[in-house]
């Protein structure tokens, strides 16, 4: 009777333990969690990223002042990190990144 409780016990206990070395991180954050991520960082109040061909996304997004971004975003696997450039249509010009330690 023991041995039938410990295998499903122990199956449990491998696929929880393997479910959770996959956690999420900058490097590898969907298109919406980038979005949200920069919106956050910019404090921007609009944003529009695609995927760019040559890797990251590209986008515009506006800020509550009325000043327009070009967007460009990189994540980074090995550095679970994401990072942007904005330049601003007034002159503006910010660069950040958002990682795990």
């Amino acid at each position: 009777m023991f041995s039938r409780l410990l295998l499903p016990f122990c199956m449990f206990t491998v696929v929880f333990a393997i479910s959770g070395c996959g956690k999420n991180h900058p490097g590898i954050y969907t298109q919406p969690e980038v979005e949200a991520q920069v919106r956050k960082s910019l404090e921007l109040t609009e944003i529009q990223i695609n995927a760019d061909p040559s890797g990251g996304y590209t986008g515009t997004g506006k800020a509550a002042s009325g000043e327009s971004y070009k967007l460009k975003i990189t994540q980074n696997v090995a550095k679970k990190e994401l990072s942007w450039k904005a330049e601003g249509d007034r002159g503006d010009l910010r660069e950040g990144e958002y990682h795990f330690e």
